[in-house]
């Protein structure tokens, strides 16, 4: 499309850089861009924006928008800017007149195209119209779901497009939801999605990484300056690595599987592995993650995928199992129990008369990811996805040891770690003995 906006001085050139100009030709419907500090990603997805203004449409009214978490944010770093990169001439009655809305920040132009710089703090303001395209800026910021609730049914009319850029933080409202959606991009997972990533020493001065790097801790430097994605602050597994605790797990049909299980209704979640004696360690072969679901549904889902099973199976997890009714009118407990699928392939049950202290099941969990000898005796397959996933993000409230779970209902964070924690809380104690009596049930 040839268009005049280069004639504004606001369009000076942008250094070359081969993944900017990949993502600068991408024609993916969804982006990522979790790229540094001030390395020009928002410059780009600005010109993106304006260059779209100017697209013919089969409609008369194609509308755009470029969205932040403030208002603040939206004079401050997009309104002014977009008044620079647009051509007086595409505005109806230029920039002073009434096609510019300093109110609602909204412009208007002779294309009848629309652009709107909006906030997100409340995501429905982009609810009952159609949106032919648009960029959500400091997405590790904004609330969990806006993608998903708000910006995906608003684009749907139109099959519209949507760049999601940020610094990757490590703390932030979307700050999960943002990682996740970017590694799904980047290992093909997400349909029509793509990401691009540098850091900011492509762009910056070195003076000026220099600087940043002297004066920022290493965690802080890598996330803002490097874009590269950091554990959390407070991180609850900070034994976790993911470049020494995740690995191939195979699947032994004549070896014991181990089952942690949390009981929640949504999401039932279970962790499947086994214990190697020679070392001694635990290794998570696969994972059930199920949504409204129960345990009758868990346990025909295992036998189904199992059901050849020859090395018995050890049923360990949540202590409350045996006080909770399911919708099935029965306790979790009872229907592990009393299945006869798993009673005739040799089945166990372990489970605690009480939970055991949070603090001492997470502690038990990070001394079997790295103990203080070095030694790693805990160890994931890439493909327990939701397991990973709260792995590298459950975190503290700031200033408590209060898993912050709330703060990511919409990933269901904290459950199947919780799965896992049960089972290691058992097998792999972090005290001599017991403090709790066990039940056992052969």
């Amino acid at each position: 499309m040839k268009s005049r906006v280069f004639w504004t001085r606001r369009w000076t050139p942008l250094r070359p850089h081969p993944v900017q100009y990949r993502l600068w030709r991408s024609t993916a419907r969804f982006v990522g861009v979790p790229a540094g500090r001030r390395s020009g990603k928002t410059e780009i997805a600005k010109r993106r924006l304006v260059l779209a203004l100017a697209q013919p449409k089969p409609w008369h009214d194609p509308r755009y928008f470029y969205g932040v978490p403030t208002r603040d944010q939206a004079k401050r770093i997009a309104w002014q800017d977009f008044l620079d990169l647009i051509p007086d001439d595409w505005i109806p009655g230029g920039k002073q007149g009434p096609a510019v809305s300093r109110s609602t920040l909204t412009i208007r132009t002779i294309f009848g195209s629309e652009l709107h710089v909006v906030s997100l703090n409340r995501p429905q303001r982009l609810e009952g119209n159609a949106w032919d395209g648009g960029v959500l800026d400091e997405s590790s910021d904004l609330r969990p779901k806006t993608f998903d609730l708000s910006i995906r049914p608003a684009i749907s009319d139109r099959i519209g497009w949507v760049w999601r850029i940020g610094v990757p933080k490590r703390q932030g409202l979307g700050a999960a939801e943002y990682r996740d959606f970017c590694e799904k991009c980047l290992a093909d997972d997400f349909p029509d999605g793509q990401c691009f990533c540098w850091p900011s020493s492509d762009i910056l001065p070195a003076a000026e990484v220099n600087h940043a790097r002297d004066t920022l801790d290493a965690k802080d430097f890598r996330e803002q300056y490097q874009a590269s994605w950091e554990t959390a602050s407070g991180q609850i597994f900070h034994a976790f690595q993911a470049e020494y605790n995740v690995r191939p797990c195979p699947y032994l049909p004549d070896q014991a599987v181990v089952v942690g299980s949390d009981f929640n209704v949504d999401p039932m979640a279970w962790v499947l592995g086994h214990r190697h004696k020679t070392p001694d360690r635990l290794e998570w072969f696969d994972e059930i993650f199920l949504h409204n679901s129960n345990t009758r549904e868990a346990l025909d889902v295992l036998w189904q995928r199992y059901q050849g099973h020859r090395g018995g199976w050890q049923f360990y997890g949540d202590a409350s199992a045996s006080q909770r009714n399911t919708a099935a009118a029965a306790s979790d407990y009872v229907q592990i129990a009393n299945d006869e699928r798993f009673k005739r392939a040799g089945r166990t049950m372990h489970y605690l008369r009480d939970n055991p202290p949070l603090d001492d099941r997470l502690s038990a969990c990070n001394g079997l990811l790295e103990n203080a000898a070095g030694q790693r005796r805990m160890f994931i397959d890439p493909r327990c996805k939701h397991l990973l996933a709260d792995l590298q993000q459950r975190c503290y409230r700031p200033g408590s040891r209060k898993p912050a779970d709330s703060a990511f209902r919409g990933r269901q964070m904290g459950h199947i770690t919780d799965a896992m924690g049960y089972a290691v809380y058992y097998l792999f104690p972090i005290k001599l003995r017991l403090d709790k009596p066990v039940q056992v049930i052969a």
